[in-house]
């Protein structure tokens, strides 16, 4: 079950690099943060702390469900289903973030890392997501995409905080999840805000703002 989890959320990371639609990102990091619920579900069930049944509930409400639909509705508001736009091509970007992918499980073995007894399978894949997410929000350009690059990485150190001490307190969750959610409307507003001006959600024309 593990391991597919793990695959589950590589794959659906990688994919990031190579969809054409910037709507098929907001449905893959649905996809990965309802795999997170399931992670923090799995760790209740094998450990019976209860915290953790919780942090899976808001994890699903927050990152599954409201955090898409924001980005949704921004999507549907600005009329926007255009081609996500990279710094280098499909293949390349792929190329790099199978490299990340390989970096981070080289990282997670030589770091050697306190995991927990039930959690030390996902180390490895929560240094690759962290990886990963800096990695989708170097590479695109749209203010989406770029978002849902910090998306990816909050999973991951939700995943390294499962792995290492089955989560944060609640109330440290609770927090994090509010700036995110937070994070994901003001970046929604910076969409319609660049979207309006230039007509595209391009955060690379925001240079020719510049005396």
């Amino acid at each position: 079950m593990d391991w597919l989890v793990s695959a589950g959320l590589l794959v659906s990371t990688l994919l990031l690099f190579k969809i054409r639609k910037i709507s098929d990102s907001v449905g893959i990091i649905a996809f990965q943060s309802a795999l997170l619920a399931l992670v923090a579900v799995i760790m209740w069930h094998r450990t019976g702390i209860t915290h953790l049944l919780v942090a899976a509930g808001l994890t699903f409400t927050v990152k599954t469900v409201l955090i898409p639909a924001i980005l949704y509705y921004t999507l549907k508001k600005t009329d926007s289903r255009q081609v996500v736009e990279r710094n280098s091509s499909a293949h390349v970007s792929l190329l790099w973030a199978t490299v990340l992918v390989v970096a981070g499980y080289y990282a997670a073995g030589e770091l050697k890392l306190p995991g927990t007894v039930y959690g030390e399978y996902y180390l490895s894949t929560s240094i690759s997501l962290i990886l990963l997410g800096t990695f989708t929000m170097i590479e695109h350009k749209e203010a989406i995409t770029q978002a849902i690059g910090l998306i990816v990485i909050e999973n991951g150190l939700f995943l390294i905080t499962q792995s290492i001490s089955y989560g944060m307190p609640l109330i440290v969750e609770l927090g994090i999840l509010f700036d995110l959610l937070v994070s994901a409307a003001i970046i929604a507003g910076l969409a319609f805000r660049i979207h309006s001006t230039f007509a595209s959600l391009d955060t690379g024309k925001m240079q020719n703002l510049k005396g």
